[in-house]
């Protein structure tokens, strides 16, 4: 697609995260967490956020296992192909009627994670920064631009590790849908333009070794009169 916003050329700031705003990868982390949760879904519940420090971003497409000290962090890395919003425009609170329009673009990202870290600080209910946000861990594409009033239920997400489809989602299947996202994070925390939001995984989160390729794609639907099916895409490589 053409007049893309390049993501090397852009000012990046804060980096929201949304967990489990999928139902089916809720489920798929629920088992891996060893949880039976009374309620799967409700839409009463507040979106789960966390962060990642500006130093997460990746804009080459490398997937580098974090090592301190000679020692590798972690011996089980997964991928979680994303939707990410980019903020367009500052808000210490917009309504949630009034929030596509602080959104200036959207792409694809991949929030790599230590997911055996992340259990084992889960467990003894530590903080799991460490397993997110670390050096390289947010990688992102171009950013397609939005000017729309309806941001796209049928915009698909997928992701190809050596080929093989491991991951397919749509705007229409998350639990807290983007004008949602944006409407709560601007009051909660407030936004400012350069943020990102990556706006949750679909089910199928799997492991990467070194060597894996992987690429994750943005498209509609063909039928939806936009030509090009393709919208953006990331490729990435674990070294």
């Amino acid at each position: 697609m053409e007049n893309l916003i390049d993501r090397r050329t852009f000012a990046f700031g804060a980096i929201y995260c949304v967990g489990k705003n999928y139902l089916e990868h809720a489920k798929e982390m629920h088992l891996l967490e060893g949880i039976i949760p009374d309620v799967v879904q409700d839409d009463n519940v507040e979106p789960i956020i966390f962060m990642k420090p500006p130093t997460a971003i990746e804009t080459e497409g490398v997937i580098v296992m974090p090592v301190f000290e000679g020692r590798p962090l972690s011996g089980h890395m997964q991928y979680e192909a994303e939707i990410v919003l980019l903020v367009g425009k500052s808000s210490d609170g917009c309504s949630i009627e009034d929030a596509l329009n602080y959104i200036e673009g959207f792409g694809v990202g991949l929030d790599m994670t230590l997911r055996d870290v992340q259990l084992a600080a889960k467990k003894i209910r530590y903080q799991w920064l460490k397993s997110k946000g670390f050096r390289k861990s947010a990688l992102i594409s171009d950013f397609v631009p939005f000017n729309d009033t309806v941001f796209p239920k049928d915009l698909n997400i997928l992701l190809e590790v050596n080929g093989a489809l491991v991951q397919v989602g749509r705007v229409s299947e998350m639990i807290h849908a983007p004008a949602e996202l944006i409407h709560y994070l601007s009051y909660i925390y407030g936004l400012r333009r350069g943020d990102l939001v990556f706006t949750g995984t679909p089910a199928g989160v799997g492991r990467v070794s070194s060597g894996d390729l992987l690429c994750a794609v943005l498209s509609m639907p063909e039928n939806s009169g936009q030509g090009s099916n393709e919208l953006v895409k990331l490729q990435a490589e674990v070294v």
